[in-house]
């Protein structure tokens, strides 16, 4: 069983209450010359401002709780506001088709929305999110996002590198990288790393250590693919909530990558 106790996230609705209020007071000019359409936009700031200044109070007033529990046949979660139960849900494990997990940021990085989209064999979604009150905030999304790995649940790529760490025994709080032999001609390189410019670092050294992949095939905030028809090979960047993986298929590795760490540098430059 895991407790997760939600954040407020009151330094966002503070900012969005005071952005509806200057629109507000914006449309108030309009109003007063009887234009009929900021009247509409005033009444529709005035209740946006109205339900900003409800949901501080609410979480002020209201503490809301996360009970995860995790086996071999079940997912379940309740949701407590206060210790009385507010909503639960349960999924059966096989009847799982495919996971989406989002982390997605607002205004800067003062606000986050958590979302993991469970589709069923039946075309089904069952959705676990923090809703639009409360916030998880980033390291507990990204723990239940751990905790689902190490039962094996979650895109089949992230379980996939997920296990490669618990077969080689990596220790994930230390910032390292290593590699993982698939076959002949397929070889994982896993980099362990909390530093968010890391991604982009990993891309662009990719890009310029194998310039011959020259077809870009996905190229995404969490996932980068070069291809090389002439070849028959690829190199696939990914993030996920453990670090970094790349996967070489039928590429012989030129150099090392490396991590900020070994360059000693924190951010990105001109390599």
């Amino acid at each position: 069983m895991y407790n997760y106790r939600l954040e407020k996230g009151l330094s966002y609705k503070l900012f969005m209450l005071l952005s509806f209020s200057i629109f507000a007071a914006i449309m108030y000019q309009g109003h007063v010359k009887d234009e009929r359409i900021y009247t509409i936009l005033l009444i529709c700031s005035l209740l946006l401002c109205a339900f900003q200044f409800a949901s501080i109070i609410y979480v002020f007033i209201v503490k809301r709780v996360l009970l995860l529990n995790i086996n071999e046949e079940l997912i379940s979660w309740e949701f407590y506001d206060n210790k009385k139960l507010f909503k639960k849900n349960f999924i059966k494990i096989n009847d799982i088709k495919d996971i989406k997990t989002e982390i997605n940021y607002l205004t800067g990085n003062i606000y986050s929305t958590f979302q993991i989209t469970f589709k069923l064999k039946d075309d089904d979604e069952v959705i676990l999110t923090d809703g639009l009150m409360y916030d998880f905030g980033l390291e507990q999304a990204q723990d239940i996002s751990r905790n689902l790995l190490k039962h094996n649940i979650g895109d089949e790529k992230d379980v996939r590198f997920s296990n490669i760490i618990k077969e080689l025994e990596v220790d994930i709080t230390k910032e390292q990288i290593f590699t993982h032999k698939i076959s002949k001609n397929n070889e994982i390189v896993g980099i362990i790393s909390k530093n968010k410019e890391e991604f982009l670092s990993l891309r662009l050294q990719i890009e310029k250590i194998y310039s011959t992949h020259e077809i870009v095939k996905k190229n995404t905030n969490s996932e980068f693919l070069l291809e090389d028809d002439s070849t028959n090979s690829y190199i696939y960047l990914r993030s996920n909530v453990l670090g970094y993986m790349v996967e070489f298929n039928n590429v012989r590795q030129k150099e090392k990558l490396k991590i900020f760490k070994d360059m000693g540098r924190k951010k990105i430059s001109i390599f």
